[in-house]
């Protein structure tokens, strides 16, 4: 799993445990046209350094006769990292405008000289993912990937989690969670916090929801409930905030543009 990918790991399992609960009042928290920057840091000790920049966007478009949501999320590295460690990454996904069912889903993937490409269509009667796949691991294949009803890609998660009902949500209860990504269905759990104020360099001080992510342990990541994600505590749930523990230091994002919000970013505190 991408280093930039984690970062964005949260969505819902209908395996062992329940669904974040959604909202069910209408009210979306983003609309097409909607555009977020990020900036991406590596942090060792006292040092951190901003090494590469993302993006996530949201449009509508046609599928298959069909009017749906088209979402894009890129990453890259600097120029001046490219030399040590050059990562590029492209996820797109295509979800229903209601319910958020997922369509298509695919993944381009970069990083050091490793390489990843997804190809997913998802085939809801069949409750099957059909999965058209490379990587330098194991060169090009097919798969059939079984999916419930609460496992979604990692685009489309980006957004079911920011449609997250907060007015439902216990501090402490812990979420079973699940994307799929390459052959599999990746296992996650998501816990939640509580509000919390976090400042956002370039922004200030925002209102946020605090969630708590388990991270696979592996060759890059701990394998601790350390890392975490803010989204702002307004009708926007905008991700402001994320950071995730690598082996040898960690990994955080930012929030640092935005465009074309369905609602007012009210969670920003201004000073009196």
């Amino acid at each position: 799993m991408s280093v930039l990918l984690l970062g964005a790991g949260l969505t819902a399992s209908a395996q062992g445990g329940r669904c974040l609960p959604s909202r069910s009042d209408g009210v979306e928290p983003y609309q097409a046209g909607e555009k977020l920057g990020y900036s991406i840091s590596y942090n060792w000790h006292a040092v951190q350094t901003d090494v590469a920049k993302g993006s996530l966007q949201l449009e509508q478009t046609q599928l298959n006769g069909e009017t749906v949501y088209h979402g894009k999320f890129t990453a890259q590295t600097a120029a001046f990292f490219d030399v040590f460690f050059k990562i590029r990454e492209r996820f797109e996904s295509w979800f229903a405008l209601s319910g958020m069912e997922p369509k298509r889903f695919e993944r381009d993937t970069y990083e050091g000289g490793y390489y990843a490409k997804n190809h997913f269509v998802y085939d809801r009667k069949a409750g099957m993912i059909h999965a058209s796949l490379d990587s330098k691991s194991k060169g090009p294949r097919t798969a059939e990937i079984p999916y419930g009803d609460c496992t979604y890609d990692v685009t489309t998660l980006l957004y079911f989690v920011r449609s997250l009902d907060a007015s439902k949500l216990k501090t402490g209860t812990v979420y079973r969670i699940s994307f799929a990504i390459d052959d599999k269905v990746q296992m996650l759990t998501v816990t939640y916090k509580g509000r919390e104020t976090r400042q956002v360099k370039g922004i200030g001080k925002v209102s946020a929801l605090k969630l708590g992510i388990s991270v696979v342990a592996g060759d890059i990541f701990e394998g601790d409930d350390s890392a975490y994600i803010w989204l702002t505590d307004d009708d926007n749930r905008l991700p402001v905030f994320f950071q995730v523990p690598l082996k040898v230091g960690a990994m955080s994002g930012r929030l640092t543009s935005w465009s074309g919000l369905r609602h007012e970013f009210s969670s920003v505190q201004t000073s009196k």
